[in-house]
């Protein structure tokens, strides 16, 4: 009786995927219909089984046949995702271009004059409070120190400056 030898430095997973190759490419070929891609899965899962410590492995040879489906399973699923997901480039001219039109701006411009009058009418403190941390991203902590007030105050300056904004859009 012949002895099994394992021939990857003691990898028994890596010596399973080797030894049953012809079988893991048809698990593969079955999910990706392209022997190629099979080709590419199983070279993915031999790197795969590289980098794994085989010892709590049981059954290398059903522990690779599942992992080779997987891979395939997720490249698979991956070109459906981008199939449905993603426009060829010919395609691109039959995408309307987003279109605005002058009515749209005009509103728009003026929705936001009425925001930036509506902070005016604020204390300047308020407004620079809200302004530096809502438009300029400067964190409440730093503004409380700069103007020498408590971060509870910025906060409610701040609070105060969102209020300031939604009122007058709800009135718009």
């Amino acid at each position: 009786m012949q002895k099994e030898v394992n021939l990857y430095d003691g990898n028994v997973l890596v010596d399973a995927l080797i030894r049953y190759k012809p079988k893991l490419m048809k698990i593969a070929e079955g999910v990706l219909h392209s022997r190629t891609q099979s080709e590419d899965i199983f070279h993915d899962a031999v790197l795969k089984a590289c980098t794994m410590r085989p010892s709590c492995i049981r059954c290398p040879v059903g522990y690779a046949c599942r992992m080779v489906y997987n891979l395939a399973l997720d490249e698979a699923r991956k070109r459906s995702y981008e199939k449905l997901n993603m426009t060829p480039v010919d395609g691109m001219e039959s995408i309307p271009a987003p279109s605005v039109s002058a009515l749209d701006c005009l509103v728009t411009t003026e929705t936001l004059w009425e925001v930036l009058n509506s902070l005016n009418n604020l204390p300047k403190r308020t407004q620079d409070a809200f302004v530096r941390h809502r438009v300029d991203g400067i964190p409440q902590k730093d503004i409380a120190e700069e103007m020498g007030v408590s971060r509870t105050l910025v906060n409610f300056m701040i609070r105060d400056g969102h209020r300031a904004c939604q009122q007058t859009l709800s009135a718009a």
